[in-house]
């Protein structure tokens, strides 16, 4: 079995999101991090004003791709589910603190949306492994 969070790791904490309301699909990238508490809830940040709220709002299920990292390593999934938290920033900013681009991008992160993704399986895939398919 290929390391889950190997592939996590080489994602650099971003991934491709895709979302569809209405049959209108919708593509994204956002930063994400990994909860500690279960190695598939994964937390987001976003802007409250922004289209992908009132998308998620619509329709909670998502499909996502992290970028690919070292041998072509990525993670996806078509059964993912994306929801507000109920935790807060004071509640994740360990996750992201030490990523320099993502707190550029996110200068007031206490004032935006906590989101958390979760799945119940991903396709590990690669140029240099054979894909495998990961049950949580």
């Amino acid at each position: 079995m290929a390391n889950f969070n190997e592939y996590v790791a080489a994602a650099g904490q971003l991934l491709v999101m895709a979302t569809a309301v209405d049959n209108q699909p919708s593509t994204r990238i956002m930063g994400f991090a990994q909860s500690t508490e279960a190695p598939n809830k994964w937390y987001l940040v976003t802007d409250p004003a922004s289209a992908k709220v009132a998308e998620l709002d619509a329709n909670s299920k998502v499909a996502f791709n992290t970028m690919m990292g070292e041998g072509g390593r990525r993670i996806s999934s078509n059964k993912g589910t994306l929801v507000r938290s109920e935790k807060t920033w004071a509640d994740v900013k360990h996750y992201f603190e030490e990523n320099k681009g993502f707190m550029a991008g996110h200068p007031t992160p206490e004032q935006e949306i906590i989101l958390e993704l979760t799945f119940p399986s991903a396709l590990l895939a690669s140029f240099v492994e054979a894909p495998e398919v990961i049950n949580f």
